[in-house]
């Protein structure tokens, strides 16, 4: 009893301290009452959003041509600047032609001989056939004269050819560029034989002004974009926008299209390759590279995000997010989609128009009065009335 007295005394002692206190003194001494917590908020609104995969890619060029000799000689003059843009048909290497100016020389010759024994016959077989007109001349002379001349003129034809031939090795011995583009470094020197049997090339040209990315996907995620093509979700695969991230920021991002991919699946790896194509005239990208390249997803017409930061889950893992109606603070559960670039797409709980808390969660355990600032605003800046909560994608 006597321990019960002692503990109900001070705060009989208080209230009558109280009681002797004028109105002011006593409103000073009691504490104020609790305001509600400031939290800052932000308007949903929906967008059209592109879930995007991030992949690895190898950069290849354009085309690509090895130039190769296609006839045998000592190289005796290298014809161009290394690492130089050339042009179709542009001479790089020259061979030494004396032996194939030679053969050019013989066929001629030998045409002009050719041309001759046609001539003479031609004049021939006229006579004889004049005279087989006339029936004085034998079957027999008639036929050889008529063989002499197809046989004379199959020669001259002959004779053409191996001319003709003769000069396109002549030709030939000034190797020349297949294609336009920027060739590499000389793989041999002057004084070097080239030969048209060998496998080695003397250089490399490749047209890199537009380059190809070779993209390694899963083969489900090819499956998944064509699902989704046909469906709307996406554009056709030959038009699918890829995003090559060959830097840092947005000045690191260069557009690319899909043009194709793969009949077959690596067995190794279970990947399908996925081929784009990127404007390349700056030369950022170069045959070799490895890049990361983003493939959409999907795409979210109409879709509700919200801030990751805005998420609040419970003792099982249940997102949920407070909505703020007529400056009162209420727990939903919500069920989430993707993570894009900090925000979760929300597919149930949510709509366009909601107000919910972004920053300032922590103070809230239950559903209660909220004093709201606009999500970006520092507090010290607000009104300790409630404001119109700023919108947000």
């Amino acid at each position: 009893m006597i321990s019960s007295t002692f503990r109900v005394l001070p705060a009989l002692l208080i209230v009558a301290a109280l009681a002797a206190c004028s109105p002011a003194q006593q409103q000073a001494a009691v504490p104020e009452a609790i305001e509600a917590p400031l939290v800052s908020v932000a308007a949903l609104q929906a967008n059209s959003v592109t879930v995007w995969d991030e992949l690895p890619a190898r950069v290849s060029a354009f085309r690509t041509a090895e130039v190769r000799a296609q006839v045998s000689g000592l190289i005796v003059k290298r014809l161009f600047d290394e690492g130089s843009e050339v042009r179709k048909g542009q001479p790089l290497f020259e061979l030494d032609a004396t032996s194939y100016a030679a053969d050019v020389a013989s066929a001629e010759a030998t045409l002009q001989k050719a041309r001759a024994v046609f001539e003479q016959t031609t004049a021939e077989f006229e006579r004889a056939d004049a005279l087989k007109a006339s029936n004085n001349i034998s079957d027999q002379a008639y036929d050889l004269a008529s063989s002499q001349r197809a046989q004379g003129a199959a020669d001259v034809a002959q004779a053409e050819a191996a001319l003709k031939k003769a000069k396109l090795s002549l030709d030939l011995a000034t190797i020349k560029a297949p294609l336009d583009g920027q060739i590499g470094a000389a793989m041999v020197g002057e004084g070097t034989l080239a030969e048209a049997t060998s496998t080695t090339s003397l250089a490399t040209i490749q047209q890199i002004g537009s380059v190809h990315i070779d993209i390694r996907q899963p083969a489900s995620r090819l499956e998944h974009l064509r699902s989704l093509a046909r469906s709307g979700g996406l554009k056709e695969v030959g038009t699918i926008p890829i995003e090559i991230l060959a830097g840092e920021g947005d000045d690191g991002v260069i557009a690319a299209k899909a043009l194709f991919s793969d009949i077959s699946v690596d067995e190794g790896t279970g990947n399908v390759r996925l081929r784009a194509e990127a404007e390349n005239a700056d030369r950022r990208l170069l045959p070799g590279m490895y890049v990361r390249a983003r493939v959409p997803r999907g795409t979210y017409p109409d879709a509700i995000s919200v801030p990751q930061q805005s998420l609040v889950r419970d003792t099982l893992g249940v997102p949920s997010v407070f909505v703020v109606k007529e400056g009162v603070a209420t727990p939903t559960p919500v069920t989430l989609g993707e993570l894009v670039e900090g925000r979760y797409i929300v597919t149930g709980g949510l709509k366009a128009g909601d107000s919910i808390v972004v920053e300032g969660q922590g103070k809230l355990s239950a559903a209660g009065p909220v004093r709201t600032i606009p999500f970006g605003t520092r507090p010290d800046a607000a009104s300790a009335s409630s404001v119109e909560p700023a919108a947000t994608h």
